[in-house]
């Protein structure tokens, strides 16, 4: 096995563990035998369980990044707000359909990290609302008024976490149909956002 392969197995092992057992319960050692290979081998890779953390909520937020950018692009399209809100949704809850155990790691609140893996984890996590935050950006009326900025970087923590309150609620009831969660998703967002953003034609 490459050790880009190795690597991709090692974090697959890893997340499952961790959303099945909790970081606490989760140690190098079972990584390794639920692996099949040594400490020594997931050693070479991460130096420490915080690392191997951190690189599991990388990758799912490198995915979650990848697919931000359609969004984007319909935005520069002339995309209404709509329309945009709809498609994210489908790639966001997508993406969590195809691997809860992943998006499940990636939505714990509760893991106790050293400073140093935990500013990286908030450091991800404010690089994605950013992105968000230009999206609103885009559909917010164009006024110069520094009370729109604080109205922006608002909304995009509320969308933020609207999406990740309803994955992580959607994990716990899978038998609820993916558009049906979707179109929560669309009404929750929309509605707040109608109140003070102007709707743009798709």
């Amino acid at each position: 096995m490459s050790r880009e392969a190795r690597g991709a197995q090692l974090l697959d092992v890893a997340e499952k563990l961790f959303a099945g057992q909790g970081f606490d319960g989760t140690s190098m050692e079972d990584i390794a035998r639920a692996a099949g290979v040594t400490r020594q081998v997931v050693y070479a890779h991460h130096p420490s369980k915080d690392a191997v953390f951190v690189a599991c909520v990388r990758r799912a937020r490198g995915e979650l990044e990848a697919g931000i950018r359609e969004p984007e692009i319909m935005i520069e399209a002339g995309a209404g707000m709509d329309v945009v809100i709809q498609r994210a949704g489908e790639i966001f809850f997508g993406l969590l359909e195809r691997d809860p155990q992943r998006w499940a790691v990636l939505f714990d609140p509760g893991t106790a990290l050293a400073p140093g893996p935990t500013e990286e984890l908030a450091t991800m996590r404010r690089r994605t609302i950013g992105r968000i935050e230009q999206m609103v950006r885009h559909f917010s009326p164009d006024d110069g008024a520094a009370a729109d900025e604080v109205r922006d970087v608002a909304f995009a923590h509320a969308i933020s976490g609207v999406g990740e309150q309803l994955g992580r609620w959607w994990i716990a009831n899978p038998e609820l149909p993916r558009e049906r969660v979707i179109g929560l998703y669309r009404d929750f967002i929309t509605g707040g956002l109608a109140s003070r953003l102007p709707t743009k034609e798709a």
